[in-house]
């Protein structure tokens, strides 16, 4: 794929209880750029269920990774305070009207204040808490830097859906994306987060959702 490195890498996936983790791992011949993440849509309602706009959402970052028109990094990173996008409120913001205040969300949620402090294998932090309709909250827990929410509203860009499978059409909004991963395009802004592996050293990454059902 024209990165200078061979990359061996492994994920694992294990279900403990009720959690779900993601375990990645690897090693480069070559200095490389690697940042591994799950590209999982949710929809806490089940299967072609409708939309999710009636989930609600916390996420605990205080800042994001700014895009410009052509939604490359720009490299600033603003803090959500006074902003549509601060979701951090204890009780979780209707997606519906996280949406109707900032617009579709697409953007990475900056959940260190000290990029340059950061290292891997850290400790766990809650990243963010999506809570349907039903009774069912799913909690996102990564040791990773950043997480970035992406609600679904391009899954079919002019109306017309382009999704099909397991017998279900998914339409705009069907479903949210929570992805834990370092801070993009770090390898252009060195204040963020190094994306750069190098041969001797050891990749890793440990993220876990934990899903909780009302009265058990």
């Amino acid at each position: 794929m024209g990165y200078p490195g061979q990359v061996d890498l492994t994920v694992v996936y294990e279900v403990v209880g009720n959690e779900l983790h993601f375990r990645y791992s690897g090693s480069t011949s070559r200095p490389t750029l690697l940042s591994m993440t799950n590209h999982t849509y949710w929809n806490l309602k089940g299967h072609a269920a409708g939309n999710v706009l009636d989930h609600s959402l916390m996420v605990a970052g205080s800042r994001t990774t700014e895009v410009d028109g052509s939604l490359a990094i720009t490299g600033r990173c603003p803090g959500v305070e006074g902003t549509p996008l601060d979701l951090r409120a204890a009780v979780p913001t209707l997606l519906q009207d996280a949406v109707d205040a900032a617009g579709p969300i697409d953007v990475n949620y900056c959940l260190v204040d000290d990029a340059a402090g950061w290292r891997p294998g850290g400790p766990e932090v809650l990243a963010a808490r999506l809570v349907g309709p039903h009774g069912i909250t799913m909690e996102v827990w990564t040791d990773q830097p950043g997480l970035q929410v992406f609600t679904g509203h391009n899954i079919d860009p002019e109306n017309g859906a382009w999704w099909h499978g397991k017998g279900a059409t998914w339409q705009k909004f069907g479903a949210v994306c929570l992805e834990p991963q370092l801070w993009p395009d770090g390898i252009h802004h060195p204040s963020f987060p190094s994306p750069v592996l190098r041969a001797g050293e050891t990749y890793t990454h440990h993220s876990h959702h934990a899903f909780i059902v009302e009265g058990e």
